[in-house]
């Protein structure tokens, strides 16, 4: 009985200590891309919750939901919002009821009015976030994790609180990137004048 003890004691002791090193991996992750943030802690909060409440609020909008198809992304309580509708009577509304949510300091609104792009644009899509990211990687100027890349329907926005340097350089390589038909800028310039 004492060595079918041991022996569930230390397979029990194994699985745990396996579950804490996943646990600080996974928690070192978090902790590195919330500390290459230029946004404070709280401003990630606020963008988190800005971003749920712009998901309900489109929820509660009566609005046809055939020819809907919607990205959010928000960045320092800046909301770009991706996608496509089916008339510019919804874009306007959604942009509207999007502007009341507290915290919002701007919609950048680029729904396109179109049908929804396929699951083989999707993945079109998903391959050119990729591989702006990894030209962003190969790059000494740019930092990766401070800009968020989406693209939409072939079309590139980055996204990000950096200096106006590393903004031009982002641009510049995304444009270059194989696939990418439009760069969109959504920066909040960390080194431009305030007034």
């Amino acid at each position: 009985m004492k060595i079918y003890f041991k022996i569930l004691s230390s397979v029990f002791l194994a699985f745990v200590l396996q579950g804490c090193a996943g646990g600080l991996i996974i928690a070192a992750g978090t902790a590195a891309y919330i500390s290459s943030d230029e946004r404070s802690v709280t401003e990630q909060f606020d963008d988190g919750k800005i971003s749920s409440d712009a998901l309900d609020t489109i929820n509660q909008l009566n609005i046809a939901r055939d020819d809907l198809r919607i990205n959010l992304i928000t960045n320092s309580g800046y909301l770009l919002v991706l996608g496509q509708v089916n008339d510019a009577q919804t874009k306007d509304n959604i942009s509207k009821s999007l502007a009341k949510i507290d915290g919002i300091k701007e919609v950048y609104n680029q729904l396109r009015i179109q049908r929804p792009i396929d699951f083989s644009q999707q993945s079109k899509d998903s391959w050119i976030t990729t591989k702006v990211k990894s030209q962003f990687t190969s790059d000494e100027r740019v930092n990766p994790l401070k800009i968020k890349v989406i693209t939409e329907n072939s079309e590139v926005f980055l996204i990000a609180k950096i200096d106006s340097k590393m903004a031009k350089y982002a641009t510049n390589i995304a444009r270059n990137v194989d696939g990418v038909k439009k760069v969109n800028r959504v920066f909040q310039l960390s080194d431009e004048k305030k007034d």
